[in-house]
């Protein structure tokens, strides 16, 4: 299952609905399904743009779980966040950005509010792109990443500040552009190619909905 094909409420739907899933169903069963649900959905990008980084970026909050939590209870919420991150891993690699404004536009609300949500999906792989050409030019010019506390510290402030500075750089360009193209708050767009969006999965959307909100009914009686 890729996604592509899939309209962004959907995909937006399926990402908010495991995690509220997760939550509310009991441990451990409940995350259990869900994660693993999250992770056959990564797993559907590939395994360096899906599965890996889903994986890599929830180890280490299992690691500080089990440094203040027994068994138990790392296991419940590990797999909880685990759902958490690997359906927002999955969201970013499958959601096309034009796509959720293009939707967004064709249902009359903010595209305001539609790209910014857009451009935040896209800005870790962005960032992280930036910062590892930031690391090599360090290289280059003989800054080492590793060794002692001293060297780490003297690399991670020479890529904080010229990824700070070239985030607000970017951030001021999109602005202008934004505001040359007439995209400002209150304005009214025509979407030139909104993607369909078929009643099944319309229905599909509504009946997460209600499944997360009768697993709540449920847990609280």
């Amino acid at each position: 299952m890729t996604g592509r094909r899939l309209h962004p409420f959907t995909l937006l739907a399926i990402a908010g609905a495991l995690p509220a899933l997760a939550w509310i169903l009991p441990a451990p069963a409940g995350g259990a399904c869900t994660a693993a649900v999250a992770l056959v959905f990564t797993a559907s990008r590939g395994l360096r743009r899906g599965l890996w980084p889903a994986v890599l970026t929830a180890a280490p909050f299992w690691v500080f779980l089990r440094l203040l939590h027994d068994v138990p209870t790392t296991i419940a919420i590990g797999l909880r966040i685990t759902t958490m991150v690997a359906s927002f891993v999955w969201l970013a690699a499958t959601l096309a950005p034009d796509r959720l404004v293009e939707a967004t536009v064709a249902r009359g609300w903010s595209v305001t509010a539609a790209y910014l949500f857009a451009a935040t999906i896209t800005a870790v792989p962005t960032l992280r792109g930036r910062a590892r050409r930031i690391v090599e030019a360090q290289r280059c010019r003989g800054l080492s990443p590793r060794g002692s506390l001293g060297n780490r510290l003297r690399a991670l402030r020479a890529l904080a500040l010229p990824l700070v500075l070239s985030a607000l750089h970017d951030v001021d360009e999109r602005a202008l552009a934004l505001e040359t193209r007439g995209m400002v708050s209150g304005a009214r767009r025509t979407p030139l190619a909104p993607p369909p969006d078929p009643a099944v999965e319309q229905a599909a959307r509504w009946a997460l909905l209600v499944a997360c909100v009768a697993a709540l009914i449920w847990r609280l009686k």
